[in-house]
């Protein structure tokens, strides 16, 4: 198998078992998770209060900012990334002074309470034998471990943080190895910024120009349709659009945008990039027979985990 996005949507997949075997558990015992209506908000997106929470467990002890949270979390606008914030002081989960935003200790008992009910849930998950959870998590740790030591392009602020809440080496193998996925999406996105930043366009011209160029959306209206969330306005993609036509990323046809020969070249450019980046540690840390090895663990977890 290649190593290129799509393998590494294949290797994010590989998690999808886990969380399925949970929440069967959970259902079965008529389990109810915390009460926190604010972390329903937005759930399962970067934009969330759920989220945000999480990242200030990442940072703790040192505090959030509107600027550090937008380092990876650069799609948002800071209106939105800041209300989040708000929100998040509001319920005394974080304390603000200044513009920093401290994580408080009724803050770190919802984090805590949290990843007590996940690693709960995770201990009582038959795996079934013919599934090498503990040779899969040894192999996946090399990678991590490369990862952490790669020099910059990419670096690695996003999966340092990421790990400064990891499970201890004495937390099941079961529970480590699901964090690794976190691992893997936080440097994935240390990879694809430093491969696109030095196109010197902002978070969210990127994405317009991903979007469009993916057929996801041609227009600002179509834009805001599906990305809302980030907190920006259909007039703030019509100026992105406006931006990519000026840099001939993007040629306007009546009322829609596509991508010129140059914006494709570009796009391709980046994507080639964001997957040298991301598995030069794969194959610093793993040998062939290793790296063969690795697919057919992940291949089989996904594929062979009864539903």
């Amino acid at each position: 198998m290649e190593l290129n996005s799509e393998f590494y949507f294949q290797l994010e997949a590989s998690a999808g078992p886990f969380y399925q075997a949970m929440g069967k558990i959970a259902q079965s015992q008529a389990e109810q998770p915390p009460r926190h209506p604010l972390l329903q908000v937005q759930s399962g997106r970067a934009e969330s209060p759920a989220w945000y929470l999480v990242q200030a467990a990442e940072f703790d002890p040192e505090p959030l900012s509107v600027k550090t949270l937008r380092v990876r979390d650069i799609y948002a606008s800071p209106a939105i990334a800041q209300g989040i914030l708000e929100m998040l002081a509001a319920e005394r989960w974080l304390d603000r002074r200044g513009g920093a935003y401290h994580l408080t200790d009724l803050g770190r008992t919802v984090t805590t309470e949290l990843l007590t009910r996940s690693q709960s849930l995770l201990a009582q998950v038959d795996v079934p034998a013919h599934i090498d959870l503990i040779r899969l998590e040894s192999l996946l740790r090399s990678v991590i471990d490369a990862s952490l030591g790669c020099k910059t392009p990419p670096g690695n602020w996003c999966l340092a943080h990421s790990r400064n809440r990891a499970p201890s080496d004495e937390e099941p193998v079961i529970v480590r190895l699901l964090h690794y996925f976190s691992d893997f999406n936080a440097f994935r996105d240390d990879a694809h910024m430093a491969a696109w930043q030095p196109k010197e366009v902002t978070g969210q011209q990127w994405e317009t120009f991903a979007f469009i160029i993916s057929g996801q959306a041609n227009s600002a209206e179509s834009l805001f349709e599906q990305l809302s969330y980030r907190g920006y306005s259909v007039e703030d993609y019509a100026a992105a659009l406006s931006d990519l036509t000026e840099r001939r990323w993007l040629l306007p046809k009546g009322d829609v945008y596509v991508a010129t020969e140059v914006g494709v070249a570009i796009h391709t450019q980046v994507e080639s990039l964001t997957d040298q980046y991301f598995y030069a540690p794969w194959l610093e840390a793993l040998n062939e027979r290793e790296l063969a090895e690795t697919i057919e663990l992940l291949r089989v977890l996904r594929e062979e985990w009864p539903s």
